[in-house]
């Protein structure tokens, strides 16, 4: 029942992987930031989104201090309508996703095609978003 320790083995997994010269194609970062967004969701736009409810169902001066604070293009009107976008982003991934799973646009162009719509969508309303906040 003995055992050579010393045997030597030849290894077939990567050693060395450098990350800035994989390119993945562009379903598989529409997944990967869809993961993301879930995350940035998670952590910051749902307490933000409790935050902005609380404080403007506290009372009638909260909310017209809250609802003068968004109106005008400044750094938290910016953040909440960024936090805002990657919800849109979120949610239009998310339905990708969802059609996928029930084999609607499972091949690999349909996969790129819908990919490359939700990133018009989203850049649509966010060029939309954004100069309806400044201008």
């Amino acid at each position: 029942m003995s055992t050579n320790h010393n045997k030597i083995r030849p290894v077939y997994r990567p050693v060395y992987i450098n990350l800035m010269q994989i390119r993945l194609p562009v379903s598989a970062l529409i997944s990967i930031t869809h993961r993301l967004s879930g995350i940035y969701n998670f952590f910051i736009t749902l307490p933000l989104a409790l935050f902005l409810l609380y404080f403007s169902t506290k009372s009638y001066n909260d909310f017209i201090l809250i609802q003068d604070t968004l109106s005008n293009p400044n750094i938290i009107s910016t953040f909440v309508t960024f936090s805002f976008l990657v919800y849109a982003y979120h949610i239009l991934t998310g339905i990708r996703h969802l059609l996928q799973d029930i084999h609607i646009g499972e091949s690999l162009s349909a996969s790129r095609m819908s990919a490359y719509s939700v990133l018009i969508v989203w850049f649509s309303l966010f060029f939309l978003l954004m100069t309806r906040l400044y201008l």
